[in-house]
């Protein structure tokens, strides 16, 4: 009975002890500046998140958030030199919802996107533009895709390149209403759109910040949105699925992920900091002047988000067969 009782005491003692440890690390978390790691050149959607964001969290904990641009390789570069980082919490990385599909997108990878990183915390969420030129004869989604199938194989869509976001929101929305639209590809989102300006192709999805001057000045027609609900910026403008495409929905977002084996500790402090950093209200509002909408949740809802997402668009890409490479 004895040692049944040494026993107990011992295990009593060690729990308690493991739970201080816990609570004293996410106290000193962080103790030192932390570098987060943009992909992409400074001035890009990722990197005035990362900014606007890491300077919240800087101001909460008192330690330095440094932002360390990264760009090439469609951000893989410094996704790699993220997961090769010490999993302490000091080195992060900013990704985007194309991160966790760039296995499958990608040949030669040196990083498993999946594998190789820890979920942080989900930042923001946002919603594509349906845009034409005003001249196209379509002033609905129903009307689109009426003169999709009156002209097969004649209509395209337009993205910023073979893998991008927008190429497989356009892919998805083909699949969805059963159109046989025709994907051109460009080198980035400028050209894409001086061509649908000009009324040369027919259609995109693009995120807002690219084509809203053109939308305001009339040269460009928005016919809906692609995520689940309305945007405040535009909230007269339909969402897809309220347009009758009830199995479409595209909502793009950011987020952060640290290398893989994080303690737990660690990364809950990490998520509870930026969750945080959303609610102030400056964040808001230079978050929703670009059109997106903070996300704070839990980890947990994160890593759940980022594995559904990845199920998701696996389907659509060995459908259509899309390669970045």
């Amino acid at each position: 009975m004895m040692i049944l009782r040494s026993g107990l005491l011992l295990a009593a003692l060690t729990l308690a002890m493991i739970s201080f440890a816990g609570t004293a690390a996410d106290q000193k978390f962080p103790s030192k500046s932390i570098r987060f790691i943009v992909g992409f050149a400074p001035g890009g959607g990722n990197d005035l998140l990362a900014r606007t964001v890491g300077q919240k969290v800087s101001e909460q904990v008192g330690q330095t958030v440094i932002v360390d641009n990264r760009p090439g390789a469609g951000g893989n570069l410094g996704a790699e030199l993220a997961s090769r980082a010490l999993p302490d919490g000091y080195t992060i990385l900013m990704i985007s919802s194309s991160h966790p599909i760039q296995g499958l997108l990608k040949s030669g990878l040196k990083y498993d996107p999946m594998a190789d990183f820890t979920p942080l915390a989900l930042l923001a969420t946002y919603s594509y533009l349906v845009v034409t030129p005003p001249s196209l004869e379509a002033r609905t989604v129903k009307e689109l895709i009426a003169l999709a199938k009156s002209r097969p194989a004649q209509f395209n869509f337009v993205s910023a390149g073979n893998g991008s976001g927008s190429h497989l929101a356009g892919e998805l929305f083909r699949i969805a209403t059963g159109t046989e639209l025709s994907h051109v590809a460009y080198k980035g989102t400028a050209q894409a759109i001086t061509d649908l300006v000009g009324g040369r192709v027919q259609l995109m999805f693009s995120p807002m910040p690219a084509v809203i001057a053109q939308v305001k000045a009339g040269r460009l027609r928005v016919l809906a949105v692609t995520g689940s609900k309305r945007t405040p910026l535009m909230p007269e403008v339909p969402t897809v699925a309220e347009s009758g495409v009830a199995n479409f929905q595209v909502s793009p977002w950011y987020g952060v992920m640290g290398p893989a084996r994080m303690p737990p500790v660690v990364s809950a402090a990490l998520n509870r900091q930026f969750s945080e950093a959303l609610k102030a209200p400056e964040v808001k509002d230079r978050l929703s002047s670009e059109g997106a909408e903070p996300a704070p949740t839990s980890r947990e809802e994160f890593v759940r988000l980022v594995r559904a997402e990845y199920d998701k668009w696996n389907k659509v890409i060995k459908q259509t067969g899309i390669r970045a490479d």
